[in-house]
């Protein structure tokens, strides 16, 4: 299997670039992201996915979301998606939506909008970090707001001022990531390795993750067999308060028309 690890120049301008960072991480990335883990706090995110060689100038793909946080890691996560293009035929192109709390999650908007009842906007389910909506199958497959995986990246990188690069399998983040279980519907694939430059700020928090993986043994998507699929997020408002909330019970369903 090809690893691709160098950023085509089109896949490379998803977002704007980071102020500069300082030459060193004085931080520990690891006890710095221990200390945000209290309740009621959390951080916001951003994604831009997009194939290498595509042809849209912009990514196929944005997400934007909050995580909160409890004492041992995320406990709710409020995330939308919007398309800059169909990703495949007969695809909507309507905005999603996904609040998790715990076990629990509510979906809206997307292909789903079309088979709600009528008056109702919101379809409980269960909960699954990233997967349930078609923008969910460009989410970042790593998740350096896991302890457990962020040490794994500060491990297995080479290091250089802020910035930590190396490559990771995925049957090792599926040893160690819920975040990453839960987003594997994309791949079957345990072979697949991702490379990766983490970003931390002066605190030692995460401030920007690229990842890069070559797409194999697909279980939604045949079309998309070995392309590598490229993302970009970035990580805001470290320590906010946040309390995600779910939606109004009158406008849930848990039953969806055909």
């Amino acid at each position: 299997m090809k690893l691709v690890i160098t950023f085509v120049a089109g896949a490379a301008l998803f977002l704007a670039p980071l102020p500069a960072q300082a030459e060193s991480a004085a931080k520990n990335p690891v006890s710095a992201l221990k200390a945000q883990l209290k309740a009621g706090k959390g951080v916001r995110f951003t994604d831009a996915s997009a194939f290498v060689g595509s042809i849209n100038k912009d990514p196929l793909v944005r997400r934007k979301g909050v995580v909160q946080f409890g004492k041992k890691g995320i406990v709710a996560s409020d995330v939308r998606g919007t398309f800059a293009s169909p990703l495949f035929e007969g695809h909507t192109t309507k905005p999603e939506r996904t609040i998790i709390i715990g076990k629990d999650a509510w979906r809206s908007g997307g292909s789903l909008a079309e088979r709600l009842p009528k008056g109702k906007t919101w379809y409980k389910t269960f909960s699954l970090f990233n997967m349930g909506t078609v923008s969910s199958l460009f989410g970042q497959v790593v998740s350096p707001l896991e302890p457990a995986t962020l040490a794994e990246l500060v491990k297995r990188s080479k290091r250089s001022g802020s910035s930590y690069t190396g490559t990771i399998t995925f049957e090792r983040l599926s040893n160690i990531s819920p975040w990453f279980r839960e987003t594997i519907g994309l791949t079957r694939s345990t072979e697949a390795t991702v490379a990766y430059t983490l970003t931390v700020d002066r605190k030692g928090l995460p401030s920007k993750l690229k990842t890069s993986w070559v797409a194999t043994d697909l279980a939604a998507i045949p079309s998309w067999e070995e392309k590598t699929v490229v993302t970009e997020t970035r990580y805001t408002g470290w320590g906010a308060k946040v309390s995600i909330k779910q939606p109004p019970k009158s406008q849930v369903t848990s039953k969806l028309e055909d």
